[in-house]
């Protein structure tokens, strides 16, 4: 969901020059998970995480899912992202939390962790480790305690997928690294697992599938048809004014299309919470 404040005042001048995961940023997209605040709270149940865990979110961005953990479960939890936009909204956003004294963000590159070894009882991904080499893993793999648990509530691809919808979605993914600024690939659920095994975690297993969610899902977790009317005009006035935006917005549609809408294509990809421990 937008924080709707932000998207009403914005100006196309401001988001021309950005990459697409810096408008998202600067309207304040609470996050770029289709299932809202399901998959979090798939996790604190899996990790099973208490007041007393110390967290590590790695590619917070504006921080929602963040700041909903910490309300739930009362743990302490650090939030990093590469993009500092993202961290100023949601340090914004923690800012109005009851659960503020919990939270902390900071910049952070999830390829070069700032934190000492054995810090951390749960290191989480969500909706990002799309971005990552398979050498990141093993920095956090560092960062947790012993006995810590690595979840991650990731996009993953079907071994399965045929060789005609594989070049549609690759074709796709390369539109969308150059709209984000960032790489994007979504592996094979046999990648992630092979990449976590090799880093050094242990028992690595695909705990739970999530499906799409419903049309009516959709419209709740974008705060409702209200909202979206209003958002829609936002946009139809950024679009008219900006050839630029007009382009990048049609991008993206055609992007998710291809990734969560197109039957050949989107029933290869579904989202996975992955978990794997250090010993």
């Amino acid at each position: 969901m937008l924080e709707i404040d932000k998207f009403l005042v914005a100006e196309s001048t401001e988001l021309e020059g950005l990459s697409w995961y810096e408008i998202t940023s600067k309207l304040g997209l609470l996050s770029f998970n289709l299932q809202g605040n399901k998959p979090i709270e798939h996790i604190a149940k899996l990790a099973r995480i208490t007041e007393s865990s110390k967290i590590l979110v790695v590619g917070c961005g504006t921080g929602g899912t963040t700041v909903h953990l910490a309300e739930m479960t009362g743990s302490a939890v650090v939030g990093i992202d590469i993009s500092q936009e993202s961290i100023q909204s949601a340090n914004e956003l923690a800012s109005k939390s009851p659960a503020r004294e919990k939270l902390h963000f900071t910049f952070g590159d999830a390829t070069k962790l700032d934190f000492p070894a054995n810090t951390f009882d749960v290191v989480i991904t969500e909706f990002m480790a799309f971005f990552l080499p398979p050498q990141a893993f093993e920095g956090f793999l560092t960062v947790l305690k012993p006995g810590g648990v690595l979840t991650m509530a990731e996009l993953v691809k079907d071994p399965g997928v045929t060789p005609k919808a594989d070049e549609k979605i690759l074709a796709t993914e390369k539109i969308y690294s150059e709209l984000l600024g960032y790489k994007f690939h979504i592996p094979l659920v046999t990648e992630y697992i092979d990449w976590l095994t090799h880093a050094g975690f242990k028992q690595v297993r695909v705990e739970e599938n999530i499906t799409q969610p419903s049309v009516r899902e959709r419209i709740k977790s974008a705060g409702g048809w209200k909202q979206i009317f209003k958002i829609i005009k936002v946009m139809v006035r950024l679009m008219r004014n900006s050839p630029v935006l007009k382009k990048k917005f049609i991008q993206v549609g055609r992007v998710k299309r291809i990734l969560y809408q197109s039957r050949p294509t989107a029933k290869y990809i579904s989202q996975a919470i992955l978990v794997g421990h250090k010993s």
